[in-house]
């Protein structure tokens, strides 16, 4: 017998517990989800931003042909929250900025002015051009200083900070969908400048549309490089050079991506959902394993409905990085599932059902109960409204 099969012989199902955190957010189009301990106890609690409603005025959570202007909003009750906590454990939910400030999906955490406590990062969305950290207070629960980073671009759909050019400093990276741009800012020495120096900013691709960041020595070669995409770029060869752009896949749509060591001892992989399939697109998501430097594909799974949520983690404590994927509902899928593909070390995986019913988007592999398991924090895009968590109980 193989260390594979033996694995498959004596595992045990995965399972997973749901509840429901908030049936009512405060805002529609929820976007951003992150998860962090903001209060010390050792158990993460949510983060979860809005993109808002939309144009038209909802009623009894359907749109009318009305404006969905802000006086109606509020008066008839349905006064906004962009940017929000639930504290773990009891969920009572603590407002960090209200107002219009209509933030898009990707959404990142970092401690963006050194003072030991996690900051948020995040962008705005379609006909907005505005980039922000929110910087953490002494009391988490009160309101989020917010500040300027850019207005150059329009639509980030992801963002993430990370030593990028090994400069031994922090850098802002994003993706800027109607803008078709990928850039990354140097964090200025004062961060609270409003906007950043158009200095610090850099742009490595013009004329390019892509979902998904992530930041890790892809090739091996010692350096960082920055995978947007199904695609690496690697830093410039030579001073005053552009950086170098390598496809990993063409075809895929709008993808989530996240890069791990899967196999151990054989580097990094990078792993890619197609997040807005088919609800975007005529084909459905694919979940796939990418093994450099040919990139050939392992796809995991083809008819996937919007599996929007990609996260790796050791699920079943074997000391190998699972896969996890969740898919949306969007009144278009009746029966969302997660999946965690589990790896069996050589090069296979395979699939359990750890849910189903719930439909998710930017779920976060997490601990929420601080006994080290990987749980799941999640919540709904549209056009319901929930916030969920699923802990791991197996």
């Amino acid at each position: 017998m193989t260390v594979a099969e033996e694995r498959t012989e004596t595992r045990r199902d995965l399972t997973f517990r749901h509840e429901r955190v908030d049936g009512a957010p405060p805002s529609g189009r929820l976007g951003g989800c992150l998860a962090t301990d903001l209060t010390g106890n050792g158990r993460d609690d949510v983060v979860v931003s809005s993109m808002g409603r939309h144009d038209r005025l909802e009623l009894f959570g359907k749109p009318t042909r009305f404006p969905n202007l802000t006086g109606l909003r509020n008066e008839y009750g349905r006064g906004e929250v962009h940017l929000c906590w639930y504290e773990n454990p009891g969920w009572e939910r603590h407002d960090m900025r209200t107002g219009d400030l209509a933030l898009d999906i990707g959404h990142t955490l970092a401690d963006i002015d050194g003072d030991g406590r996690v900051d948020v990062v995040a962008g705005q969305g379609f006909n907005d051009h505005r980039v922000f950290w929110f910087e953490q207070p002494a009391d988490p629960r009160e309101e989020w200083s917010k500040h300027l980073v850019t207005e150059r671009f329009e639509k980030y759909h992801d963002v993430l900070v990370d030593d990028v050019d090994d400069d031994g400093e922090p850098e802002l990276v994003g993706l800027s969908q109607r803008s078709e741009t990928c850039f990354y800012y140097d964090v200025p020495g004062d961060p609270t400048v409003s906007p950043w120096p158009e200095e610090n900013c850099h742009v490595l691709a013009e004329n390019f549309r892509a979902e998904g960041l992530a930041v890790a020595d892809v090739d091996g070669d010692g350096r960082t490089e920055i995978v947007a995409g199904p695609n690496v770029f690697h830093q410039p060869a030579t001073p005053g050079a552009g950086w170098r752009r390598e496809p990993i896949a063409t075809g895929w749509d709008d993808t989530r991506v996240a890069v791990a060591d899967l196999y151990p001892g054989e580097g990094v992989q990078v792993v890619v959902s197609e997040g807005d399939s088919p609800y975007k697109w005529e084909t459905p998501g694919r979940v796939a394993v990418f093994d450099p430097p040919d990139w050939t594909a392992n796809v995991l799974r083809d008819d996937l409905f919007c599996p929007h949520s990609l996260q790796v983690a050791d699920f079943d404590g074997n000391g190998l990085l699972d896969v996890y994927a969740a898919e949306m509902g969007l009144e278009r899928n009746d029966d969302p599932v997660h999946l965690v593909f589990r790896n069996e070390g050589d090069g296979t995986f395979n699939e359990e059902v750890v849910a189903s019913g719930v439909p998710t988007h930017e779920a976060k592999v997490t601990d929420l109960t601080g006994n080290g398991r990987p749980d799941i924090a999640g919540k709904s895009y549209g056009p319901d409204h929930h916030v969920d968590v699923w802990y791991n109980e197996t």
